[in-house]
């Protein structure tokens, strides 16, 4: 049963399950049973429960405090039923069923029950007869425990009278014993109830003398009573007493618990730390009682508060005790006393560890002679750092194998030594004998390995063999069957000879029956020699062995072999047994089957020569395990065979052995693999094979695998040899019948052979002579018989060469020619050339060729002796099926036949080849041609050609072969018959000829042939040469066409004669060289030609390259080329279309400039041509930006609207200023066509044009309404606005002011109170006020949650109204399941953490894919990452939540794959983390150290332990740490330092210059580097600057120096532009006047521009932008000359760059009021300097003289921050809006001052309070206000915010916070869930700076792993009050490292001091600074100012005891030891 199906269990057992399960002291699993209980009927329920536990068979013993918590629950429950009691009830109830939890019922309790019972249920109706029987039923045990006054009140009469008349005769009576010596005649009971005032310390010392040896005979009460009159003289009567009394021979514990409850109860904290006071109780008073002690006295006094010292007292007043204690005291002594104190929690020194000085010293303090008693592991728990090999002296020897199985010693020779060095101390015999009794304890008997077990043997033999003569029969048993059994596996010969010396014969037996129990355990070798030893003892005693006392019960050699040899019989040779006097045939059934195989193979006197004995022998071997036993038999036969040269057997025993052998395998044959196979025919049964037969043969079965069949044909083979040819000829049919039935399922065995000629030798061997080739093919018809043509004879070669698909390749034909001489050839091809022409198809080229060359190589055909015939028919009749294969090399052997015959021999071996043309390779044509070619050119040439056409005579000759091309036709011409020749050539077999491929190879033969050629101009006219052609000729008439004089010679060049052969144009014809010497005509067709439907797919240039030669043509002149105002042909002003044309897009402004002047050219800028040339999209922007420019500058006024495409994009602003609203709308709309976003001045300087706005004029401006002014949206109609609403909610980029005006004036006819109402204002929620979402009911807005534009919008809102939405959200259901659901993914952030404190149930995919604050991720990550399997799959927002906190519960390897996958990854978020995290997280895996830096977060190698990185990989650790963020070290750290040196050391650096190669391994490590590096090292140092996150100043000035220097990529200064900025990244934002003096005006606004929305938009810190504004913006104006630069405009203050160009004089005067109010929000978006924002306020403050208003104070922005605390007191500050955007952080800082004004501002307005939101808004800012103010926050608003920074709060402010805090989140810490606490500390971090010292001590035993930084944010005076444990169990033991890491910190530093140094050395860490002994000297800060808020936290009943080291807290009834006392720490 387990508690997870508690609620299943009955009442009874749920009882059984709390007996069972140990749950007597869990107090949340007795918390679940009572959880249980109370459901349904809890009386019935807890009646059940109760009665079972009640009737047990033994009731059961609680811990006080469970059993408290079990009494409180069961009461109750039964409380609320005690009216419904009878008088059964209650006798059943108080006395039954609650007795297992009666002892903590209570007062209070007592009083409940009393006052709902009359007076019979109260005496439970029992009969009272008199006063004595009242007081007995009434008060029970209690009225002794009462005054006796009390009595009086309560009873009159007898009773009373008699305890009167008693106690006055008793008085006397003890007077007169006391004087006469008779007190020993008085009963203990008389002596208890009478004034014992007047007896003396020596009557008592007298009493005590004849009372004590039979004081259990007394009631305990009485003692008590007695001993508590008589306190006064007790303790002197107890030193007399002991004096007196050496020891008690009575047990006497009966006394030592009185004296226990009545003196040592009562010992004050001060005496329990009094050594000599405990020492004069316990070693003097208490002696004579201490032998009594008992299991309650001791566990009593194991809780009381003894120092070690006291502690330690007591321990020795036991031990010097201890002789007179029976075993099981000493034992409970330890167990009970010793063992409880030590390992108590609230002990200052757990363990009594700090005052010993070693292992040793520890346990003789702590133990004394009750360490005997402990076991290794409880002493390993109270010392970690416990040495039992230092403490071995004082282990017993169980202690000691203790020892050796928990330590590792097994393996370890110089701890065994010691071990044995111990035991040798005493009695060794005794302890070696103890010792290995325990090791055979043990659970399991320990594995050890051979050279430990070696070691411990030799010692133990060492002992043990001085002993062996007082050994008897018993102790050779308990030694060598039991004792020795884990170490007797290394028992050796040697030793084996002494012990046998010593032994008997049945000693002797003993010893080998121990060692055959350990037999397989022994090393072969030594059981080998052992077996030998034991067979020469044997011998030399033989006559002793065989003896009748050494024989009882033996009978026979087989029982005297088992008993005197036993397993080690079988070790030893058959011919041992004949030297023993022992047959073989008696013994044969012992025999072994090597033993077997030895014993046949007897030749002189063994079964080889008795054929019966050997089939005996071999049945009975069979008949055991056949497997094994034939195995070893047969091995053992090779072996022996061997040995003793065996070659032959004889005929009788081999056919025995075979016949039964393979009789027996038959059935196993079926299970064996082929190695199987191989072991038996190949070598056991090679002696036996050639015994073969064919029942021999039967029994091997046809079935098994080709490759079994394989290793018994190998078998076979093996004895080929020695087999008749009958056996021969059995095994080949028993071959071909296995190979017939697999080629059944295929080809017959052909797996894993990689050869035909191999298969044909594994699957016939030398039987394969027998094999006809037919049989070999229809076996596997794939056999290729090439590869076995070395086992072929020639007729099968023969064969094999006619049949199809045998030869394959030129190799197959050499393999097989080889076999036939020359002289066989012509017979051979009268064959195969008939086979082959007959089945062509079958036979590849390559055979074909193969065989050509066969007959070219050696039949010696080009011998002139070989006739013509012979030659005709070798020819066409031999040759003719193979010519069709002619290969390259064989051509010129074949014409080497032909060559030398006459011109007709040779003309038919042409037309033979050409008879076979369409089958030869291109290769072997273009060989032939190359042969033909030859037969011309010589040695005659044209021998052949009798004239007439030329062209012909080549078609005759060469056939369908290819004609030569244009440089070997002119090689075959003559030169004097040139002309001739080519004038024979009719034009269009030139062209025939010329468009053949390939015939042009060189152009010069091509000119040459149109030079001497009569028709050039008739070719030029057919235009249909190939593409070669065209190219070549159009290269020859190029520079004709581009001399044209007139445009119709230039028209006809390029449109008629070059009209085809333009397509050839190539990279050469237009390059400059070319064209710069072309006619301005041709150049202008040119132009037309090439930029209008030239294809440039197929040349080898491009527009470019023409481009280039355009520019060059017409670049650098003074005046345009080719333009002449009074030339007719050259006078157009169309000058840009007529020589640039289509190329005007690569045209750049340089090279407008080098046309000519800009004054000379701005004739061409209004052609209209040239615009519309110039407005493709495809021209560069800075090209048209400069058209239009210069065309602006020559005509200002010329009108916008009539210019095409993008030139609208660049018209200046001024153009577009003082259009009429028409044009105005036309250019909107042509912008935002042509240029990809409107400038936003631009827009607002259209948008400004517009007069009133309407509908369609919004729906016009689309997104440009985002130009509009708020005071043009305020003076527009509501009912405009609310028409234009579906235009509006889809424009982006409003700004808070326009979206909040636009909002305005839509309330104002439209209610927002729906889900529908808010989605339909798009972009426009951010303008919507809290109130408003507020004001929706939350199920509506829940609607809203799944809308993604809706969501996407709301992003875009002010944080406070995300908050107020996810807020409504929220309140719909707060459970974790429905915050996941209902909350959307990307808002997720905004749900308070404390709602997260608790995260069952949520899967981990819900959590994964939400955006989390690093806060939130901290309150889930422990859930997260305990579920998770693949940690890879965490996003990086639930990552940033690691903790140390979080992590503790789980596995140590997963918590290394949650910090791996923290690591850099590609497409992903970095993992954002804190200095804490990463040293948590280094703390966790270094102890890997990995040098696979790559594996985990690039900022945790900032703490890696360099020492552990090797040498060789420290460049990659640098590597690895290049991309960290430095700037996470906390100041005061020396890592930076640290990494430096290390690093300069790794890469060899040395002086101040850094290569570019280490700079690009230091990476972001050079952001800490000064100056002085940055100035001499590579100027790549620029670039990895630009990661950094800030600048020193001097860092800065040595950027300055290096730019300057010139030395850089940026070049001189005298070349920096605006691209200089940009490509200077963002260094640009750090740099002063000494940099940005070097460039202009424009260029430094044209970068501003750019640069400014995009530092703003990456959220840049206002600081740096103010520091950049001052430092680039240096223009200075004259005082008094007004405002220079303008009226500030819309279109002004929309430029990017505004307000570059202003000082604060100009910016004043220029700037007017109205146009502030109406853009105040793009305003003061962009003006970050506080000089300028004072006036922005100031003017401000003039247009609102009452006050500023909410509207505006919500855009003020960082200009707020210049108000005065005059200033904020007349704002209107009423909404959480407006407090929310003054406190937005992006804006600055504000100073306390101001902060505290502007809050309270807000707070003075009605119903105003600091509320969750208010409180988030504020953030750190509420350190500004006053504590009573802070008190005044409730702990539900505090509940639900954010972590608050407190850093700059007041000691007194953290304390109000943190009270209200506690309160706050108190509910998240009493939750029944495994991570309450941590989630508790989670939420209360930021808020422990005013936490209390109690606080602090409770967190600290909570196991909470705080982070460093939380730690130094306590109260630095709380600090100094922890204890090394304290603050240990603060940061547990990961965080506790960091103490080192933040060593110089001045809080740890302080803490450090007041510690012990000895403590402080305790953790390990190397921290100096502490104490070198206890002060007295009180502390600085009174711990009652540390224990600050206690009347509000602590308990009123509880009493608080503070120390410096913990702090106590005791239950009240609690402190004394009836039972042990509750001690809580808190």
């Amino acid at each position: 049963m387990r508690f997870e199906s508690l609620d299943l269990l009955t009442p009874t057992q749920a009882a059984q399950l709390i007996l069972t399960s140990g749950a007597l002291n869990d107090s949340t699993k007795i918390e679940a049973v009572f959880d249980r209980l109370e459901e349904g009927d809890a009386l019935q329920n807890v009646d059940r429960f109760l009665t079972a536990l009640s009737t047990a068979t033994e009731i059961p013993e609680f811990a006080p405090p469970i059993r408290e918590l079990a009494m409180n629950r069961t009461f109750k429950v039964i409380s609320v039923n005690f009216p419904q009691f009878d008088s059964s009830a209650w006798i059943t109830w108080f006395h039954l069923k609650l007795i297992p939890v009666l002892p903590s019922f209570t007062t209070e309790m007592l009083i409940v029950t009393t006052a709902q019972t009359n007076c019979t249920n109260y005496q439970v109706v029992l009969n009272i007869r008199n006063d004595a029987g009242w007081l007995d039923v009434n008060l029970g045990p209690f009225y002794k425990a009462v005054d006796y006054g009390a009595f009086k009140e309560l009873i009159t009469g007898v009773v009373s009278h008699r305890l009167q008349s008693a106690g006055a005769s008793m008085h006397q009576l003890l007077v007169s014993a006391n004087s006469s010596g008779m007190l020993c005649n008085l009963s203990m009971g008389d002596l208890a109830c009478s004034s014992v005032e007047s007896l003396s310390v020596d009557s008592l010392v007298t009493l005590l003398e004849c009372k004590v040896p039979d004081s259990g005979s007394y009631p305990e009460e009485t003692w008590k009573t007695f001993f508590a009159k008589l306190s006064g003289i007790l303790d002197e009567a107890l030193v007399r007493y002991s004096g007196k009394t050496q020891n008690l021979n009575q047990s006497v514990a009966t006394i030592l618990k009185i004296i226990g409850e009545v003196k040592i109860n009562n010992f004050t904290e001060a005496q329990l730390r009094d050594t000599a006071f405990i020492s004069q109780w316990f070693d003097i008073r208490l002696r004579p009682f201490l032998p009594s002690v008992t299991q309650t006295f001791l566990s009593c006094l194991a809780t009381k508060s003894f120092t070690c010292e006291t502690f330690q007292a007591v321990v020795t007043a036991l031990t010097n005790r201890s002789t007179f204690m029976n075993e099981e005291q000493k034992r409970t002594i330890f167990t009970h006393f010793l063992y409880l104190f030590l390992s108590r929690g609230d002990s200052p020194d757990p363990g009594c560890i700090a005052g010993t000085t070693g292992s040793k010293d520890w346990l003789q303090k702590n133990f004394g002679d009750f360490a005997d008693y402990a076991p290794l592991e409880n002493l390993q728990k109270l010392n970690r750092n416990f040495s039992g090999f230092e403490s071995l002296d004082l282990l017993t020897p169980s202690q000691a194998a203790q020892l050796i199985l928990t330590s590792g010693a097994l393996n370890d020779s110089t701890k065994i030594n010691a071990v044995f060095d111990r035991l040798e101390k005493g009695d060794a015999l005794q302890n070696v004998d103890q010792f290995l009794t325990a090791l055979n304890a043990a659970l399991e008997i320990p594995e050890i390995s051979p050279p430990i077990r070696d070691l411990a043997m030799n010692r133990t033999f060492k002992v043990i063999s001085s002993n062996f003569l007082q050994f008897d029969s018993s102790a050779w048993i308990a030694w060598f069957h039991v004792k020795l059994i884990p170490v007797l596996p290394s028992f050796t010969t040697e030793m084996l000879t002494v012990t046998t010396a010593q032994a008997n014969c049945t000693n002797y037996q003993v010893i080998v029956k121990g060692m055959g129990k350990v037999f397989p355990s022994l090393p072969r070798q030594s059981r080998k020699q052992m077996a030998n030893f034991l067979v020469n003892h044997l011998k030399q005693s033989l006559a002793t062995f065989k003896e009748i006392t050494c024989r009882l019960n033996i009978r026979n050699d087989a029982e005297w072999l088992d008993i005197n040899l036993g397993p080690f019989s079988k070790e030893v040779d058959y011919s041992a047994f004949k030297e023993l006097s022992i047959t073989g045939e008696s013994v044969v059934a012992s025999l072994s089957a090597s033993q077997k195989a030895e014993l046949i193979l007897d030749l002189i006197d063994g079964a080889a020569l008795d054929e019966k004995l050997v089939r005996n022998i071999f049945t009975g071997l069979l008949e055991s395990n056949i497997e094994t036993q034939l195995t070893v038999f047969f091995t053992s036969v090779t072996d022996t065979a061997t040995k003793k040269n065996l070659t032959a057997i004889p005929a009788g025993v081999r056919d025995i052995v075979l016949n039964l052998t393979l009789t027996a395998l038959a059935p196993k044959f079926s299970l064996f693999r082929p190695e199987d196979f191989a072991l038996w025919f190949q070598n056991y049964l090679v002696l036996f094979l050639h015994s073969i037969d064919p029942s021999g043969l039967q029994q091997i079965p046809t079935n098994i695998s080709c490759d079994s069949f394989h290793q018994i044909v190998k078998g076979f083979n093996g004895v080929f040899a020695q087999l008749s040819a009958i056996q021969s000829e059995n095994i080949f049919n028993f071959n071909r019948q296995y190979m017939v039935g697999q080629s059944i399922k295929g080809p017959s065995c052909v797996q894993s052979i990689d050869s035909d000629k191999n298969w044909l030798v594994k699957n016939f061997g030398q039987f394969r002579i027998f094999a006809p080739f037919s049989d070999i093919l229809m076996l596997k018809n794939d056999f290729k018989g090439v590869e076995a043509v070395t086992v072929l004879t020639e007729t099968q070669l023969t064969e094999l060469a006619t049949v199809p698909g045998q030869l394959t390749s030129s190799v197959d034909v050499q393999k097989v020619m080889g076999a036939f001489t020359p002289a066989k050839f012509a017979a051979f091809f009268n064959v195969v050339s008939p086979a082959i022409e007959r089945l062509e198809k079958n036979y590849t080229l390559e055979v074909k060729s193969a065989f050509l060359q066969v007959i070219f190589d050696r039949g010696n055909l080009s011998s002139p002796l070989v006739p013509d015939v012979e030659i005709a028919n070798w020819v066409n009749v031999r040759l003719r099926p193979l010519l069709q294969s002619l290969s390259v090399p064989q051509v010129a052997q074949y014409f080497s036949i032909v060559k030398d015959r006459t011109c007709n021999i040779s003309q038919d071996g042409i037309k033979a080849l050409d008879f076979i043309h369409s089958l030869l390779n291109e290769e072997a044509q273009r060989e032939i041609e190359h042969n033909i070619q030859l037969l011309l050119k010589g040695p005659t040439p044209l021998r052949c050609y009798s004239g007439g056409n030329f062209y012909r005579f080549l078609e005759s000759t060469f056939l369908h072969f290819r004609l030569p091309d244009l440089s070997v036709f002119l090689s075959l011409i003559p030169s004097n018959r040139l002309l001739e020749v080519l004038n024979s050539i009719e034009p269009s077999e030139l062209r025939t000829y010329f468009r053949k491929p390939a015939v042009i190879t060189n152009s010069s033969d091509l000119c040459i042939v149109l030079r001497n050629y009569n028709g050039t101009t008739d070719y030029l006219k057919l235009a249909t040469d190939p593409e070669l052609v065209q190219k070549e000729t159009l290269s020859c008439v190029w520079s004709q066409a581009l001399s044209a004089s007139t445009p119709a010679e230039a028209d006809r060049w390029f449109d008629s004669a070059l009209r085809n052969y333009l397509p050839f144009l190539t990279k050469d014809l237009i390059s400059v060289s070319v064209i710069q010497n072309a006619s301005c005509l041709s150049y202008r067709k040119l132009v037309s030609v090439m930029g209008s439907s030239f294809d440039y797919s197929s040349v080898d240039f491009n527009q470019a390259d023409v481009y280039s030669s355009i520019k060059a043509y017409l670049g650098n002149n003074t005046s345009p080329r080719c333009y002449n105002s009074d030339d007719p042909e050259l006078n157009s002003t169309a000058w840009f279309v007529n020589y640039i044309g289509a190329f005007i897009t690569y045209v750049s402004v340089s090279d407008l400039e080098s046309f000519s002047s800009s004054s000379q050219l701005g004739v061409f800028l209004e052609n209209t041509a040239n615009i519309q040339l110039f407005s493709s999209t495809d021209i560069s922007s800075t090209v048209v930006s400069y058209y239009t420019t210069q065309l602006y500058t020559l005509n200002p006024t010329f009108i916008p609207v009539s210019l095409p495409g993008h030139f609208v994009c660049f018209v200046p602003l001024s153009a577009y200023e003082n259009l009429d609203e028409k044009d105005s709308i036309t250019m909107l709309a042509r912008l935002k066509l042509n240029c990809n976003g409107t400038e936003p001045e631009i827009s607002a300087a259209l948008v400004a044009n517009l007069p009133k706005l309407s509908p369609g004029t919004i729906q016009s401006l689309g997104n440009d309404s985002t130009s509009l002014t708020v005071g043009q949206i305020s003076a527009a109609p509501s009912s405009v606005i609310m028409s234009s609403l579906s235009t509006l909610s889809l424009v982006s980029g409003w700004n808070q002011g326009q979206a909040n005006a636009i909002i305005q004036s839509i309330t104002q006819t439209m209610q927002i109170n729906t889900a529908a109402s808010l989605v339909s204002l798009g972009t426009l929620i951010q303008g919507v006020p809290t109130t408003i979402i507020s004001s929706i009911v939350s199920s509506q807005l829940l609607t809203t949650t799944t809308n993604t534009i809706f969501i996407q919008n709301m992003l875009t809102a002010p944080s406070i109204v995300q908050q107020i939405y996810v807020k409504k959200i929220i309140s719909i259901d707060q459970s974790i399941t429905q915050l996941m659901t209902n909350v959307p993914d990307a808002l997720a952030d905004s749900i308070p953490r404390v709602l997260l404190a608790s995260s069952s149930g949520v899967t981990i995919t819900e959590i994964n894919k939400k955006t989390w604050e690093p806060q939130q991720a901290l309150m889930l990550f422990n859930t997260v990452a305990s579920g998770v399997d693949d940690t890879e799959e965490l996003s990086s927002f639930v990552l940033q939540g690691f903790s140390c906190s979080s992590v503790q519960t789980i596995s140590k390897a997963k918590v290394r794959r949650l910090v791996r996958a923290c690591r850099p990854r590609r497409q992903r978020r970095k993992v954002v983390l804190t200095e804490p995290q990463l040293t948590c997280m280094y703390n966790h895996v270094k102890s890997q150290d990995s040098q696979n830096f790559t594996d985990f977060p690039t900022d945790m190698l900032l703490y890696y332990n360099y020492s552990t990185v090797d040498e060789t990989n420290c460049k990659s650790y640098f590597q690895a740490l290049s991309a960290a963020d430095f700037s996470v070290i906390s100041s005061g750290l020396s890592i930076k330092t640290r990494l430096w040196n290390n690093a300069r050391s790794c890469l060899g650096i040395t002086g101040f210059n850094i290569s570019g190669a280490d700079l690009d391994i230091l990476g972001n490590m050079i952001c800490n580097l000064d100056g002085t590096y940055i100035q001499n090292s590579d100027s790549a140092i620029l670039e990895k600057l630009k990661n950094c996150p800030d600048f020193t100043d001097a860092q800065v000035t040595a950027m300055e120096i290096l730019l300057l220097s010139g030395n850089t990529k940026y070049g001189h200064v005298s070349t920096w532009n605006q691209q200089t900025l940009q490509d200077l990244g963002i260094l640009p934002l750090y740099l002063t006047r000494t940099f940005w003096h070097h460039f202009i005006m424009s260029e430094k606004r044209a970068f501003l521009r750019s640069f400014l929305p995009s530092i703003r938009k990456q959220r840049v810190q206002k600081r740096k932008l103010r520091r950049l504004f001052r430092q680039c913006n240096s223009r200075r104006f004259r005082r008094g000359a007004g405002c220079v630069l303008g009226n500030i405009t819309e279109s002004t203050i929309h430029d990017p760059s505004f307000p570059f160009g202003f000082d604060a004089a100009q910016f004043d005067l220029c700037l007017g009021v109205d146009i502030l109010k109406n853009n105040l929000a793009t305003v003061t978006e962009k003006v970050d300097d506080e000089s300028f924002q004072i006036i922005i306020l100031a003017k401000l403050n003039q247009a609102y003289p009452d006050g500023i208003k909410d509207s505006e104070l919500q855009v003020l922005g960082s200009t707020a921050r210049v108000a005065t605390p005059d200033d904020i007191s007349k704002w209107s500050i009423t909404t959480i809006d407006t407090l929310a955007a003054l406190f937005n952080t992006d804006d600055g800082e504000w100073n306390t001052t101001e902060s505290k004004a502007v809050i309270m501002k807000y707070l003075s307005v009605v119903n105003n309070t600091l509320g969750s939101e208010e409180i988030n808004a504020i953030g750190s800012n509420l350190c500004s206000l006053d504590t009573s103010v802070l008190s005044n926050i409730t702990s539900d608003s505090l509940k639900n915010t954010e972590a608050i920074d407190l850093t700059s709060c007041s000691t007194q402010q953290k304390t109000v916070l943190y009270n209200i805090a506690k309160g706050a989140f108190s509910f998240v810490r009493e939750q029944r869930i495994t991570t309450a606490t941590t989630s508790y500390y989670h939420l209360i971090t930021s808020y422990l700076g005013g936490a209390s010292l109690t606080d602090v001590l409770r967190l600290a035993t909570q196991n909470i792993s705080m982070d460093i930084t939380t730690f130094l944010s306590l109260n630095p005076d709380v600090v100094t009050n922890l204890s090394v444990s304290d603050v240990q169990g603060l940061l547990g033991s990961v965080n506790t490292n960091d103490l080192k890491t933040f060593e110089n910190n001045s809080i740890i530093k302080a803490w450090i001091a007041e510690q012990l140094q000895l403590e402080l050395e305790l953790l390990g860490l190397g921290l100096k600074g502490g104490r070198a002994s206890v002060a007295t000297t009180a502390t600085s800060t009174p711990l009652a100012n540390v224990h600050s808020n206690q009347s509000n936290n602590t308990d009123t009943n509880t009493t608080t005891t503070t120390n410096t080291n913990t702090t106590m807290a005791v239950i009240p009834g609690q402190g004394r030891c009836t039972s042990p006392p509750v001690v809580f720490e808190i």
